[in-house]
């Protein structure tokens, strides 16, 4: 499979709007340090696409059929693409928690088919395995494990460290082959619902071959820096995400 970084940014992308940090400074200098909120797409072995959150727009950079979309959670910066994609000619599934539903996409979905699921709950789409499970976040929120020809992707964000019950299933198919996770904050940042990139570095590197990090607030180091930092510290066993980062499982 192929695993594509459509976003990599937190809630307000980067640069936020008027902002003059540091990380926002870089990000109008260096295009490459932009991110767009977060959406990913798995591009299966048969050449399908499935897409996981939906920050931004997307036609632009992922314009063929959509097996099917899945969301994490209900937050508005991993949706906000769905109000743009219920439009679309073709009727396509979204699997998405209860939690915090939004009213507009469950009322009036127009080509969007919601659909309910939990952890656990395993959902076979082409040649793909796609289970949720649970995360750590201030509403209800979903990770995945996205399985193909033996091949397993972890998909955790948003969420601050793992629930136990997670932990413990995904340790055991651990090694996996990647872990992409949420790493909003700097190193030293202690947040309820976000990891900083120390924690989320940990977790990937407890589960999988490779770790990419992502899910990135412009309050966290500018890219340079941070991906200096990481390298030092983890050599090329943990990656800084990057908008239109394509990455094969």
């Amino acid at each position: 499979m192929l695993v594509y970084f459509i976003g990599t940014g937190g809630s307000e992308g980067i640069p936020a709007h008027l902002c003059t940090c540091p990380t926002c400074n870089e990000a109008r200098r260096f295009g490459f340090a932009q991110r767009k909120p977060s959406t990913l797409a798995v591009i299966t072995e048969n050449k399908k696409a499935v897409l996981f959150d939906v920050g931004t727009d997307i036609r632009d950079f992922l314009n063929v059929p959509l097996e099917a979309i899945f969301l994490t959670h209900w937050h508005h910066d991993h949706i906000y693409g769905l109000y743009k994609l219920r439009w679309m000619a073709l009727e396509t599934k979204l699997y998405a928690p209860e939690g915090h539903a939004d009213a507009l996409i469950l009322n009036d979905p127009k080509n969007l088919r919601p659909n309910v699921i939990g952890p656990g709950q395993t959902i076979r789409i082409d040649s793909l395995k796609i289970t949720p499970v649970k995360l750590n976040h201030e509403v209800e929120t979903l990770g995945y494990l996205i399985e193909e020809d033996g091949k397993n992707v972890a998909l955790l964000y948003d969420t601050k460290g793992l629930p136990e019950e997670t932990k413990e299933f995904l340790e055991e198919r651990a090694p996996l082959r990647l872990a992409i996770v949420d790493a909003t904050y700097p190193p030293g940042t202690d947040d309820p619902y976000h990891n900083n990139v120390d924690e989320a570095s940990k977790i990937g590197l407890s589960l999988a071959e490779r770790t990419v990090l992502s899910h990135i607030s412009h309050k966290n180091l500018p890219f340079l820096e941070l991906v200096e930092y990481v390298r030092g510290r983890w050599g090329n066993r943990v990656l800084v995400a990057y908008d239109g980062m394509v990455f094969y499982v």
